[in-house]
C-alpha cells in the first residue's frame, strides 16, 4: 500500500445501505465507492498529486497509481529470490542495527558466493581456462565436498550439454541481485528499522526466532507482538509537582517581550548620545548622511575611505581649501557629467562664467568644472 507523506494511508470504507439503482462513483485503481461526486473528485485529485511514496522501493514524488505500479514491480523482483537465499538473508536482517545501505551491502557480500539451484553463472569447462555460461541443476554433497550438476548454455541460453563441476570451477562475475533489489527485499520483509524486525508471519513461516536478543532487551520490548523502544525521556513527577505551571510562549513575539537568557549580558541604561561635534547640532544629520553616502559608494566614486572625524575637520577648516573636500566634489561632479543622459553636462556648458582663481571654495569648484569639461 503506498504511503502518504511516508505514513500509512487508509482507504475509504464502502458506504452501507446502497440502493440497487443508486448512482455511485468508483475509483478505478482502489475500488473505493463514493455517493457524493465532490468527495470523489477530491479523492481523485489527492491520488493524482505527487505526494505518494512506494512502500517497497522508497521512491518519492509519485502519484498513487505510479506508487502501486512501483510496488508491484518490486514485489515481482523480490519473489524471484530462491528459497536457498531467503532464509539466510532473513536471519541476517532480523534485529540488525545496520542502516539500509550497510545492511544491503552485507547481504550482497555474504550471499554472493551462495550457489543455488537455478543460478546462472560462468564456469571452466574440460579443465581449460575458457569460461562458459551454465545453469546449476543440482547441488550434491559428498561428505565435506560439494559438487554441482550444471547445464551448459549457448548464446540464446539453450542447453547444449551437462557436466559435474567442483566449487573451484564456478565463476561468479556479478552479484545475483543488485543492492536496490536487496533494499526492496528488506523493506518488504520488515515493519520497522533500527532494529530491523521481520513480519511475524514471515518469521514463523521460515522458522526464524522473534525473541529480542539479549543485547537489545534494555532498549526494546514486545508489546502486542510488536517491538517497541523504551521512552528515553522519562518525566520526574516529584520535580514537576513542586514547580508552578508556566504558560508556554507562542512565537513569534515582539523583541521587547523576549526574556534574557542566563548567558546574556546584563544591559545597563541607554547611554547619553554624544554631542561633541564641531559643526552645529542641526547640521549633524546632514554631516552623517553625506559621510555615509561617500563611504558606501567610495569605490564607485573612486574615493579613498576617510573617517567621520577627518570629514568634519575638513568641513570646519577655513584657512584654505581642504584637499578632501575638493576631491569629493570632483568625484561627484565627474559622476554627474558621465551619467549617460547628458542633461547635467549641457546645463553646465550653458553657464557663462569666467575663471577666477582665488582662495574661495566656489571659485575653486568653478575652476575644477572647467578643467573637467575641457
Amino acid at each position: 500500500m503506498p504511503l502518504l507523506k511516508r505514513k500509512p494511508y487508509s482507504l475509504a470504507e464502502t458506504p452501507e445501505d446502497l440502493e440497487p439503482n443508486e448512482l455511485i462513483f468508483q475509483v478505478r485503481f482502489t475500488k473505493e465507492i463514493f455517493t457524493d461526486y465532490n468527495e470523489y473528485l477530491n479523492k481523485i485529485n489527492l491520488y493524482r498529486r505527487r505526494v505518494w511514496t512506494c512502500k517497497v522501493t522508497g521512491k518519492t514524488n509519485l502519484t498513487y497509481e505510479e506508487a502501486l505500479v512501483s510496488e508491484k514491480r518490486a514485489n515481482e523482483k523480490v519473489q524471484q529470490f530462491p528459497k536457498e537465499i531467503v532464509v539466510p538473508a532473513l536471519r541476517i536482517i532480523q534485529y540488525s542495527m545496520l542502516s539500509m545501505r550497510e545492511l544491503a551491502q552485507t547481504l550482497a557480500a555474504k550471499l554472493q558466493d551462495n550457489v543455488f539451484v537455478g543460478a546462472e553463472l560462468y564456469a571452466r569447462k574440460d579443465n581449460n581456462n575458457n569460461e562458459y555460461l551454465c545453469r546449476v541443476l543440482k547441488i550434491m554433497e559428498e561428505g565435506d565436498a560439494v559438487r554441482y550438476r550444471v547445464a551448459w548454455l549457448d548464446g540464446d541460453k539453450k542447453v547444449v550439454g551437462n557436466s559435474t563441476l567442483d566449487k573451484k570451477d564456478l565463476i561468479q562475475k556479478k552479484l545475483p541481485f543488485t543492492r536496490d533489489v536487496w533494499k526492496s527485499f528488506i523493506r518488504e520483509s520488515t515493519y520497522r528499522n533500527a532494529p530491523w524486525v521481520l513480519h511475524e508471519k514471515l518469521a514463523q513461516k521460515h522458522g526464524i526466532s522473534t525473541a529480542i536478543p539479549e543485547e537489545l532487551r534494555s532498549k526494546f520490548f514486545l508489546q502486542n507482538g510488536l517491538v517497541v523502544a523504551y521512552n528515553k525521556k522519562r518525566k520526574n513527577i516529584e520535580d514537576v509537582g513542586d514547580q508552578p505551571s508556566v504558560e508556554p510562549i507562542k512565537y513569534p513575539i515582539d523583541d521587547l517581550l523576549v526574556l534574557p537568557g542566563e548567558d546574556d549580558p546584563v544591559f545597563t541604561d541607554r547611554p547619553v548620545p554624544s554631542r561633541d561635534f564641531n559643526v552645529p547640532m542641526e547640521c549633524v544629520g546632514d554631516l552623517l548622511l553625506i559621510w555615509d553616502f561617500c563611504s558606501s559608494f567610495g569605490r564607485l566614486l573612486h574615493l579613498s575611505p576617510y573617517s567621520l572625524e577627518d570629514f568634519e575637520n575638513a568641513i570646519c577648516h577655513k584657512e584654505s581649501n581642504a584637499v578632501l573636500l575638493v576631491e569629493t566634489h570632483a568625484a561627484l561632479l565627474r559622476l554627474l557629467m558621465n551619467d549617460g543622459t547628458g542633461k547635467y553636462l549641457m546645463a553646465i556648458r550653458k553657464r557663462n562664467r569666467t575663471c577666477k582663481v582665488k582662495h574661495r571654495t566656489a571659485d575653486l569648484l568653478d575652476f575644477l568644472m572647467l578643467v573637467l569639461l575641457y
